[in-house]
């Protein structure tokens, strides 16, 4: 299982962009990074969204849970660190549902 930690910049966009407390995001790091949506799994249009955001690909991982996206630091395999936090764009939000329905869960 891999380690999971937000950084202190994860912890105020968090709070700031959807209102989660500090306890909240700590509680649902394992669910954002285990059962969030990669880009991988998201049709062109919103994968090609997700390709524009400042993240280096190779090194972070990008999810999608619920309406937010959220972007992990993967710098060694057994852990990872949430960067920061942003909402998802109104216009990408009936792809990214219907990639997460079509998603099956993973474990």
């Amino acid at each position: 299982m891999i380690h999971l930690v937000a950084t202190r910049h994860a912890h105020q966009r968090a709070r700031q962009r959807i209102g989660w407390s500090t306890r909240t995001l700590d509680r649902m790091l394992e669910r954002v990074f285990y059962f969030g949506v990669r880009s991988a799994d998201c049709p062109r249009t919103l994968r090609a969204y997700l390709d524009t955001l400042p993240h280096e690909p190779g090194h972070n991982r990008v999810r999608i849970y619920g309406q937010q996206i959220f972007i992990f630091a993967q710098p060694a395999p057994e852990s990872a660190a949430l960067l920061t936090v942003y909402q998802l764009p109104p216009a990408y939000r009936a792809a990214a549902h219907r990639a997460q329905t079509r998603t099956p869960s993973r474990n």
